[in-house]
């Protein structure tokens, strides 16, 4: 399993290089003057221009526009929304990007919903996890988070974690998390790559203990069909603390339909790399189903960094409205 993870991340790498490689290809030819020699002419007298009305009836052309009603509305349309600023691009981008908006399983992207945008997530395992999700976009910028949820059935590789289990990971134990997530670049300056901060601080219901969780998210799409996603995180508790780096990719199969694997490896362990993976079905605007085999403790932020002994099925609803 770990070397097919491997190997799928390694080929999107090798993708993106022959992407880049293409494109500064591209750019130098169309850099690169030619010069060509012009042979001079006398220049000739123009005839005098004899400007005309159309039938002799200079009304002809106002007539027609009144006539046609397409565009009389086009006309209209541009009267209503002449102060407003309707960004094309920013259209086409969010519509490439719509199965990116609901965000990773394990492993986050760098993408923000729009502004006045809500998005919720349900997730549910075979090991009796679940976890919820609530997410409110303040700006194109930011967006402030939510979360809830009980882990259950834990039980980790490392035995380096079993207080950390204990406290954080127990049977019926939930956990609250509020965070955000800031964007620091803009997708109208760079289409193809995105940076975002996110934080969130959190605590348990048995023990009342918190926890402050940080990652830097890099988002990189390589074309139409394939993003790359490398995310940076840190876990800090009085418990115990720990970095690791989450990998993903996510994969357009079909308009509606995405591949996404991922990755999270912690740094201070040899034995933790937890894997996971997700097809992703928009079956609905606004709405779309994941369904992911993983061995990460619990998708939520707390245990995405951890490797269970058993792999589970689950299930994940996504909303955006």
């Amino acid at each position: 399993m770990r070397l097919f993870f491997f190997i799928l991340i390694f080929s999107q790498l090798i993708n993106s290089l022959v992407v880049i490689a293409e494109k500064k290809k591209d750019s130098s030819e169309l850099n690169s003057i030619r010069w060509e020699k012009v042979q001079n002419k006398k220049s000739k007298n123009l005839k005098k221009i004899i400007w005309k009305s159309y039938k002799d009836d200079e009304s002809y052309f106002q007539n027609e526009f009144d006539v046609r009603p397409e565009i009389k509305k086009l006309n209209d349309y541009r009267n209503a929304n002449k102060d407003k600023e309707i960004d094309i691009f920013q259209l086409t981008l969010n519509k490439r990007n719509r199965l990116l908006d609901y965000g990773g399983i394990t492993v986050s992207n760098a993408l923000i919903p729009k502004a006045g945008t809500s998005q919720i997530n349900l997730d549910y395992d075979s090991e009796g996890n679940l976890f919820g999700f609530y997410g409110y976009s303040f700006s194109d910028f930011f967006q402030l988070e939510l979360s809830t949820g009980s882990f259950n059935d834990v039980n980790l590789v490392d035995n380096k974690f079993s207080s950390f289990q204990s406290t954080y990971l127990s049977k019926n134990n939930f956990n609250y998390k509020v965070g955000g997530k800031l964007s620091l670049t803009h997708p109208q300056n760079n289409e193809f790559f995105w940076i975002t901060l996110r934080t969130s601080l959190g605590s348990n219901d048995q023990f009342n203990q918190s926890y402050l969780i940080t990652e830097l998210i890099n988002t990189f799409r390589l074309n139409n069909k394939v993003a790359f996603n490398f995310s940076p995180k840190y876990f800090h508790s009085d418990v115990k603390s720990f970095g690791g780096v989450g990998v993903s990719s996510y994969i357009n199969l079909l308009d509606n339909l995405q591949l996404i694997p991922e990755m999270n490896i912690s740094l201070n362990s040899d034995s933790d790399f937890a894997s996971s993976l997700g097809l992703r079905y928009s079956f609905k605007s606004g709405q779309a189903i994941d369904l992911y085999y993983s061995n990460s403790a619990g998708v939520q932020d707390i245990g995405q960094l951890l490797e269970d002994k058993k792999y589970r099925f689950g299930i994940r609803l996504n909303f955006l409205y």
